[in-house]
């Protein structure tokens, strides 16, 4: 937790809370009554996201999910009618916390139990294009139509195995792994990419800013939608590999000096990162945010997650692969202690 008195508004400092410990995943947390103003900036991140224009980037995943979840449009839902349409679909449950962010390891031993947690803290109205707290249009949104499908609930259930039984370094991947797949990962369907992380679903500056990158990689001729388009995604990021490491250091650099350590703000950071480094933001590079194929060896060398930066996005040739990669690292420790 930054203890500076004016820390960098870019990096989405976490809000630091003081809770009873007996009050934070108590009963009386589950079925609250939530005020007017509250459902109103509900409706509208609904009615934000809910477009015709941002839904065809969504995975059909994802949209299969929204369907079966129910979610009305103008109000916050309740738990019960969360669990009524998830449980008997993936025997995974839907728990209400106090806390706004739940650190790693507590989360973990929640998933252990196929309890999914949503906090009961909604974004302010002034913080409807973004928000750096994961909030409850976040977690009810982005993620909970995913956990009526069983291909998601069973990605979900690979990571607290794993995470319960490695080692301190082997967590720090496994976070990772997490953030840049079920957070603010993408995968090809019908040689489109397709959003299927949920950071990315539930914010509308991040969803359109990715929605534009894709346009922005085919009207720069970096990537032919009519070819084999996963296929120029690895062609492009093997070609400049070196340069995508060399950012990865920079960003990492920044973090060890604290947390983005920059005279900069927002997406400043990157652009005065690249002009330092005299890497050309065109191309491949001309974006806000580089596209490279999902891989745990590049995604292991990228620096702790960073609420409102993201560098680099990664693309999933299909959800089987991405299953594929999760399982090459996360199954071997899972199982390591097994007899």
């Amino acid at each position: 937790m930054t203890t500076n008195q004016n820390p960098p508004i870019y990096t989405g400092d976490i809000a630091e809370q003081h809770i009873d410990p007996s009050k934070e995943y108590s009963a009386e947390n589950q079925e609250l009554v939530f005020s007017a103003e509250q459902n109103s900036i509900w409706a509208e991140l609904f009615a934000g996201i809910h477009q015709p224009y941002l839904l065809e980037h969504l995975c059909q995943e994802y949209i299969n999910g929204l369907a079966l979840l129910e979610l009305d449009p103008y109000k916050i839902p309740t738990v019960a009618h969360l669990n009524e349409r998830i449980t008997s679909r993936t025997g995974w449950r839907i728990e209400r916390t106090a806390i706004r962010y739940t650190l790693a390891d507590d989360w973990y031993k929640k998933f252990a139990q196929r309890i999914f947690l949503i906090t009961d803290y909604l974004r302010t109205r002034d913080q409807i294009e973004f928000t750096p707290e994961p909030d409850m249009f976040h977690d009810i949104f982005g993620h909970l139509p995913f956990l009526t499908q069983e291909f998601y609930a069973r990605i979900e259930d690979k990571f607290a195995p794993a995470y319960m039984n490695a080692t301190q370094a082997e967590r720090e991947v496994i976070k990772r792994l997490a953030w840049y797949s079920t957070e603010f990962g993408l995968v090809m369907e019908n040689n489109r990419i397709k959003v299927f992380g949920a950071g990315i679903i539930s914010g509308r500056a991040e969803l359109a800013n990715t929605v534009m990158e894709f346009y922005r990689l085919g009207r720069d001729n970096v990537i032919d939608y009519s070819k084999d388009v996963f296929k120029q995604l690895q062609e492009n990021f093997l070609a400049n590999e070196q340069d995508v490491y060399r950012i990865i250091d920079g960003v990492n650099e920044l973090h060890q000096k604290g947390q983005m350590s920059s005279g900069e703000q927002g997406w400043n950071v990157v652009r005065a990162l690249y002009e330092k480094l005299g890497i050309s933001r065109a191309g491949y590079f001309g974006g806000e945010v580089i596209l490279a194929p999902f891989s745990v060896e590049t995604i292991s060398k990228i620096p702790k997650t960073v609420y409102a930066f993201n560098p680099m996005f990664f693309v999933a040739e299909s959800l089987e692969q991405m299953d594929a990669v999760l399982d090459s690292f996360l199954k071997p420790i899972a199982l390591r202690n097994e007899k």
